[in-house]
């Protein structure tokens, strides 16, 4: 019985197993994360875009240097310490030739061009050799005699050259740019020069030192390039190191960069690569790849950097990149010497797709594209960007100002702002040009009809009262203070006008402006969102830079016989904001109706405001304090050195208190201990 009632067990079991669905588990064979960038341009992770695929190891490459693919799918690899040009076969796998030359001496760069000629870059050899495609040798370039290359070291350690057999040389060390030969020999020029970026330090020099000490200085030279690139259409394509915003150029016929913005990067950027669709592929000594599209917006990112272990589709240094007819990036470790290729998956894929599509044209089809990657990835940006580019092109302007606005993109934005702006004056124009219109005929028979100034003078009635009424005369004293700030401060002075009460509310009113300039204006210019705003550091260092102005400027102008009291003292900034209110205010709801266009509008309003405010308050302290415009300057410059003064000090006893606070807990921790046991 006990045996039957086993078998029945277990066939129930079985059965049971049997009808539970199988799951299928998948893992990414990735060994690093893929970044992009969010809205904010902040690296955020998104799908795999690249996978490892083949780790070749038993090719015996000695600290590889520089890697290029002809059309034919042949790899180039600059052998470096092994003296030699591998070629290898990137369809069957093999070793498709090996180019050796006696005069090599450290073989650093490699370039082939169309015709299949082979050009080597050694600098210790200090030459440029020339081989055909059968790797027999053509010639060899030495340093140019040019006497304006004279003085000039050449070490070549990348090369490019042009369909017209022209050289863009990388010399090691050299500060002067890209070095330019004809197919000649002969010098050229410097195609593109980087340039000179001063430290802070380096630029108070240059402010206070005489030409006898900054001849003295160690020279400021500018960053050296570290590869060079020519793509299909023959434009040039540089990276140089010790930088994050100039590391990726692109550069046109007179060597200067085409790109809109600078190229975020990493400052250690080795090689450039780009494929027959536009797309740039950069390399990081650290073991990071970044690809960009043609306008320099960052695609993806991956890699990272290991040292001590062997991981598939991780460097310890990584020198160089190619990229293969089929879309696989080729990749050396120049450190532990092998060969590493990756292949696109089908996510990256999908975005090249989209991307060539509207780089062609082909609008509808690019949507489309993009609206799938899309599906994947609901917040990616390029996507955002796609789907507004594709609308914009399609003149639905209002629908990419939505996918814009998602992606963070103000260019793009204020393009299609621009359109749906348009059409709406267009059709309100007759409105606008009634209305005002109508408001002209008014006036006009206001002013013929009332030859007895009645209308005026029931406006200035009405406005007396306002001025007289307790608190609202009190704040709008304020309107008076811009136009004759001499003569309303001296009302201030002989204790006639304004109060102590009025002006707290205008500090108030100041600070509620100032926080809606900074937090809601329209979003072209709304740079940073509101939660990303450190509110409580902006509160804090208002009520703080204003508390300490008025205490410092009381206490300055009491030691230098001032003739104001603190009360005036702490009125005289609040009623002369009026000018940089009415501009932050203005500038706050300008912001929803301008583009980038009109930015310089902006920047118009808030410069008259603000300087306009700055008079005003000067003339407050010099008519309230009875100063003369030489002991007004020199009050406030006193002032704001003690305002500095008191906010060392401040800090100063801020640590203090935090430290002498941690050793009281420790103390108490340590008592508490001991008396309990």
């Amino acid at each position: 019985m006990n045996k039957q009632l086993k078998a029945v067990l277990i066939i129930l079991i079985a059965f049971v197993v049997s009808a539970i669905p199988t799951l299928s588990v998948s893992a990414s064979q990735a060994t690093s994360y893929t970044y992009t960038l969010d809205e904010k341009g902040y690296y955020t992770r998104t799908q795999d875009a690249y996978l490892p695929d083949k780790t070749i190891t038993d090719l015996g490459l000695s600290a590889p240097e520089d890697l290029f693919i002809d059309s034919d799918n042949m790899l180039y690899i600059a052998d470096s310490a092994n003296l030699r040009i591998v070629k290898y076969d990137i369809n069957n796998g093999k070793v498709a030739g090996i180019l050796t030359y006696e005069e090599f001496a450290n073989p650093k760069g490699v370039y082939v061009t169309k015709k299949g000629d082979i050009y080597v870059a050694d600098p210790r050899a200090k030459k440029v050799f020339h081989f055909d495609k059968n790797f027999n040798f053509v010639e060899g370039f030495a340093k140019p005699t040019t006497p304006s290359f004279a003085d000039t070291k050449f070490e070549p350690i990348r090369i490019a050259v042009d369909n017209s057999g022209n050289m863009y040389i990388v010399g090691e060390g050299v500060y002067n740019g890209i070095i330019q030969l004809a197919h000649t020999g002969e010098f050229l020029g410097y195609f593109t020069v980087n340039k000179t970026k001063l430290s802070l330090p380096q630029a108070i020099q240059n402010a206070i030192f005489t030409r006898a000490q900054l001849e003295n200085l160690v020279d400021r030279v500018p960053t050296t390039f570290s590869n060079v690139f020519i793509d299909k259409s023959g434009i040039v394509y540089s990276t140089t190191m010790g930088t994050h915003t100039d590391g990726l150029k692109k550069h046109n016929t007179a060597g200067g960069n085409m790109f809109k913005n600078p190229v975020w990067g990493y400052d250690s950027m080795t090689d450039v690569y780009v494929d027959n669709q536009g797309i740039i592929y950069t390399s990081e000594t650290s073991g990071y790849i970044d690809i960009y599209s043609s306008s320099g917006e960052l695609i993806f990112e991956f890699g990272s950097y290991v040292f001590d272990v062997d991981v598939s589709g991780l460097f310890a240094s990584l020198p160089t990149i190619a990229v293969d007819n089929n879309g696989n990036i080729w990749a050396v470790d120049g450190q532990k010497g092998y060969l590493q290729s990756f292949k696109p998956t089908d996510y990256a894929l999908m975005v090249y797709n989209s991307m060539g599509l509207y780089e062609k044209g082909l609008y509808e089809e690019a949507l489309d594209k993009w609206t799938e990657v899309l599906k994947l990835n609901q917040m990616s940006v390029l996507a955002h960007n796609g789907v507004g580019k594709a609308y914009l092109h399609a003149g639905k302007y209002e629908e990419a100002m939505e996918h814009f606005k998602v992606a963070g993109n103000r260019d793009y934005y204020s393009e299609a702002f621009w359109e749906v702006r348009n059409a709406w004056i267009q059709d309100n124009l007759p409105i606008f040009a009634g209305v005002i219109a109508l408001l002209w005929f008014v006036s006009f028979l206001v002013k013929k009809l009332d030859k007895k100034r009645k209308v005026r003078t029931f406006k200035r009635n009405v406005s007396n009262k306002l001025y007289n009424l307790p608190i609202l005369g009190e704040v709008l004293y304020a309107l008076k203070i811009p136009k004759h700030p001499i003569d309303r401060y001296y009302d201030i002075r002989v204790n006639r006008k304004g109060t102590t009460r009025g002006a707290t509310i205008l500090y108030a009113l100041f600070f509620i402006v100032y926080m809606a300039y900074k937090t809601s204006k329209g979003f072209i210019y709304q740079f940073v969102a509101i939660e990303d705003l450190d509110i409580n550091a902006i509160v804090i260092g208002f009520f703080t830079i204003l508390i300490l102005f008025i205490v410092c400027n009381y206490l300055v102008t009491s030691i230098k016989d001032g003739d104001g009291s603190f009360k005036q003292v702490y009125m005289i900034p609040a009623y002369g904001v009026m000018p940089i209110m009415i501009s932050m205010v203005a500038i706050t709801i300008m912001s929803y109706f301008l583009t980038n266009n009109e930015a310089f509008l902006l920047t118009i309003i808030l410069y008259i405001g603000l300087i306009w405010s700055v008079i005003s308050i000067f003339l407050g302290f010099q008519t309230v304090h009875d100063y003369t415009t030489k002991e007004t300057v020199s009050s406030m410059i006193i002032t704001v050195v003690f305002m500095i003064i008191a906010a060392i000090m401040a800090l100063i006893v801020i640590i203090m208190w935090e430290q002498l606070w941690q050793f009281l807990q420790t103390l108490a921790k340590e008592m508490t201990r001991n008396v309990l046991g």
